[in-house]
């Protein structure tokens, strides 16, 4: 086995690429643009998706939870509420309100939208529709129809629930 190969198989998934491109290329000023680039928050929250999906091999939550963390460390807001999803499906409702509501508070609207659902139906805090109705206004101002249905349905008690996801 070569020693770049060796190197490859040791290396962080985004300086991989990076080598690769060296190599191949013959071009490290540009594999080390490329290496800074992918250490970005939006380069880690879109190797999270790609994780979580699935892409070109069977989906990874586990590992695109920690891809979802890095960039949420850096304040990647669509992160953030990512990682707050995948807790919540876990049932750890205690991290995904705290990811939540810092990717709410940024202004994301699937953060707010969340936020809104957990107080509606009390998943991992108490019920409060007060608050409910607060989160889903947010969201449901950008255009989040979801929200938007949530939040005329806490006013019209003839509409049914939305049906969730398969």
């Amino acid at each position: 086995m070569t020693d770049v190969v060796k190197l490859l198989r040791m290396a962080h998934p985004m300086l991989r690429i990076a080598l690769v491109f060296a190599a191949v290329h013959g071009a490290p000023a540009q594999a080390d643009a490329l290496y800074r680039a992918a250490q970005s928050a939006q380069a880690q929250y879109q190797w999270a998706l790609r994780l979580e999906e699935g892409a070109g091999a069977c989906p990874n939550p586990a590992l695109a939870m920690q891809w979802y963390a890095r960039a949420a460390a850096k304040g990647h807001a669509a992160a953030q509420n990512n990682l707050g999803a995948l807790y919540s499906e876990q049932k750890k409702f205690k991290q995904a309100l705290h990811w939540y509501q810092l990717a709410a508070k940024k202004g994301n609207s699937n953060a707010q939208f969340n936020l809104g659902l957990m107080f509606e139906v009390g998943r991992g805090v108490p019920k409060d529709q007060e608050k409910a109705q607060y989160w889903y206004t947010l969201a449901a101002a950008q255009g989040h129809w979801n929200a938007q249905y949530n939040l005329a349905r806490l006013f019209d008690d003839d509409l049914p629930p939305l049906p969730s996801a398969p």
